[in-house]
Order: structure tokens, then sequence, then C-alpha cells
């Protein structure tokens, strides 16, 4: 792929020395003003470098939506010190801003993490800034391997000391590093006046433009989670659901209706979570669905077949009676739902040790017998934080699940995976 680069500087120099002068004159306020205590000193420094909006371009060709996870926990006493923003692996990563590289693994050094070739750009900005790009592809394309080598890792031509411009393509996203069972992802750090200063990227992210586009046009990837983004006739900003619609509609996953509406407490069919599920956990396999149909009662022809033949290959969705139908204008029930979320996630292990809890231990809901055939999915499933039921004790298993929630869970199941992510 050929990636455009910079005709024109998006970033003006006298802007960013006079942001970064000004940013020095708070650090060094709050310095002078900081008090006795580490605790309060700690805090003292948050304040100073509390979101900064820097100038740059967006790291990704395309928007996605990600959730902000810097200073999340992290394994070994670690904070994170950047955001992860899920994307499918040999994704484009565009230099942020005028800058260059360095700490870049070209002879293939092996992670103390898992022994395999890890790689990993720190864009050292024009700016006075460092910019870390984590967990770049060390696979050979369509695999997982981890034998891609540097060229599937970096941009022809780029080594050491290479000076890249803005918008300039560096690499390709993956999952090397400590993200190899976590998912491909971009980690992606901003640090003031250069490395070790990791504040968070969110702000700078959010408002930074695409490359390429008119910035007076082009509101940057924060556009998509605008509060009013959605605009559905029937769903307002107080609605519970509204910042998880806002969340699955700006990446594609659910859409509304032609009367303007989302008609958020209609039901959902079994074809139109298997669609959902789809877009969200495996939109790769939509395009491959295969000539044959996987389900007698799901042609070629249907609305959703690809998106049902991707679930499907993708181990999110099973048939029903004896496996070879889908019944796919059948409701979807809030137990089918538990178990697609846990099969998305991989739970089968919270799963196991759900269905091997003796009966006064596990039966979470009142009306989710033991051996209930979804009553492991629907207890790890709300031990994960991914569904609950009402103040009365009752899950309804039978219970046909609403678009409100389907929008809610999938929002859940994506930031749970997000939040799992290597740092």
């Amino acid at each position: 792929m050929i990636v455009r680069t910079a005709e024109r500087r998006l970033l003006s120099g006298i802007a960013i020395g006079a942001a970064v002068v000004l940013l020095a004159i708070l650090i060094l306020t709050f310095a002078w003003l900081a008090p006795a205590s580490a605790a309060d000193a700690l805090e003292v420094q948050a304040l100073a470098v509390e979101a900064p909006v820097v100038p740059m371009v967006f790291p990704l060709e395309k928007r996605v939506a990600w959730t902000d996870t810097f200073g999340a926990a992290r394994s070994g006493g670690r904070t994170h010190e950047g955001n992860d923003i899920m994307v499918p692996k040999m994704t484009p990563l565009l230099a942020v801003v005028d800058g260059t590289l360095d700490w870049m693994n070209l002879t293939g050094d092996l992670s103390s993490y898992n022994s395999q070739p890890y790689y990993n750009i720190l864009l050292r900005g024009d700016d006075g800034n460092d910019y870390f790009y984590i967990h770049m592809n060390n696979d050979t394309p369509g695999t997982d391997d981890g034998a891609g080598g540097v060229k599937y890792a970096y941009a022809p031509g780029l080594t050491k000391g290479t000076h890249v411009t803005a918008g300039q393509l560096i690499g390709w996203a993956g999952d090397s590093g400590n993200a190899e069972d976590v998912g491909s992802h971009l980690h992606f750090e901003l640090h003031l006046g250069g490395y070790k200063n990791p504040v968070d990227p969110y702000a700078s992210l959010m408002a930074a433009p695409l490359f390429g586009s008119d910035t007076g046009g082009d509101p940057g990837p924060g556009g998509q989670l605008d509060p009013g983004m959605p605009h559905f006739s029937d769903v307002g900003s107080d609605d519970w659901f509204f910042q998880d619609l806002t969340m699955v509609y700006a990446l594609g996953i659910v859409k509304g209706f032609s009367d303007g509406g989302f008609h958020p407490y209609d039901q959902v069919s079994r074809a139109q979570f298997a669609a959902f599920m789809a877009r969200a956990f495996a939109p790769e396999l939509i395009e491959a669905a295969p000539s044959s149909p996987t389900f007698a009662d799901v042609s070629d022809s249907y609305w959703g077949y690809g998106e049902i033949e991707a679930a499907a290959a993708a181990g999110l969705v099973r048939g029903t009676g004896d496996g070879t139908h889908f019944s796919p204008e059948a409701p979807m029930t809030r137990a089918q739902m538990a178990a697609m979320l846990c099969r998305a996630l991989g739970l089968d292990e919270q799963v196991a040790a759900a269905a091997a809890t003796p009966v006064t231990e596990s039966q979470v809901f009142e009306d989710v017998a033991q051996d209930y055939w979804a009553a492991p999915e629907i207890s790890a499933a709300y031990v994960a934080g991914l569904v609950s039921g009402g103040t009365d004790g009752f899950y309804r298993p039978e219970d046909s699940t609403k678009r409100a929630h389907a929008a809610a869970v999938i929002a859940r199941a994506l930031r749970l995976r997000e939040d799992g992510a290597g740092s």
C-alpha cells in the first residue's frame, strides 16, 4: 500500500513551540508550589500535565473508536502509559508529527515476555515530544507465526535516524510483545518534552484530524463520539444506554431505521444479533463468506448471510436443533446472548469454573438453575460485568434481547477486550 507523504505541514512550528513553552511554564509553576508529601506531589504533577492537546495527525488512515485506558492497572504493579487502539493486523500506522525514528528492532531481537520478535518505534518529534508506537506486526500476513520479520513491521526504507513527515507510513499494527494473547492493536504513548514523561494521549488523539483532510471540514476522530452523534428520534443523551450506543454506532456495528429511530426496545432476532457480533468481533470474515451455506435456512441471498457465516466461522454462533438450521428470524434470548458474549471473549475457563462450582455458590440468579443449559455462561458473563439481572434477582434467560441491551453488552464486551490488552 502506498500512503501519501505530507504535501503540507499540518503542524505549525511556531504554534507548537509556544505550546511547549507554555506547558513548561505551567509545570515549573506547579513544581514551585509542590507540597511536601509524595502523594500530593504526584497529584500536582498530574494537574500540571492534565490532558494537553498536542497538535498531530491521527496515527491511522481511518477513524476508529477506543477507550481511554491511560493509568489503568497492569501486571507487576505498573500503570498503563498509553491508549490501546484495537485494529486488525497490518493496519497502516502513520507518523503523527514530523520527526526522527528511533528504537527500531531491525535485527529481530526477541521479547523477554514470549521469546518472539517484538517491534516498536519511538518517533522523536521535531516539536520536542516523543511518540511511542508499541506492538507492531511480527507475523507473516494471514498468520500468527511470529515470523514476519522487519519487512512486515516497518515501512520499506526506514531505519533508525530516518526523518519522516506527518502522515507518512511508518509500519503496521500487530500483536508483538505482550499483546500476543490479547489481540492486535496500536499501543500509542505521548511523552511531553521527551521520553519518560508520559501523559494521557486521549485528548490529542481525539482532536487529531485524519491525514490529508481539510481541518476545517474534518472534526477528527473525536467527532464520531460527539454526544449528539446518533441523532435518533427515539434516543436521548440521558438514556442509560446512550454512550454504549454511540460507541457501537460509530463503529458501524448497529444502524438505525429509515424513520429516523433506533427502536431501542424492539426485540432482536438471532440474525440481527449475529450481524452485530460479526461486525464487532469478526469483520474481516464478512466478505469471505463461503458460496455454500452453513445453515439450511440461511441462503446466500439472505440479507445477513455474510454476517451469519462470519459469526459461525469465528465460533460466535451455533445452529439450533441438530445444528443444521440457524432460525435467523427467531428472537435472540438473553441466555443465547450471554453464551455468544462468552465465546467472543474466550471465557472458556470462566464458564468451566462456573459449571464446576457447587450449586449453592454458583446460582447467581433465582431463575437460572445450575442445570439450565446456559447457566455457566450466564454466570461467567455476569462476573465479567457483561450482563446483569433485575432488582428482583431474576435474569429472565428466555426473554428476548432488546436492541438497547444488545448495543450495551457489545460495547461492554469491546471495552473488556480492550482493557485486557497488553501494555
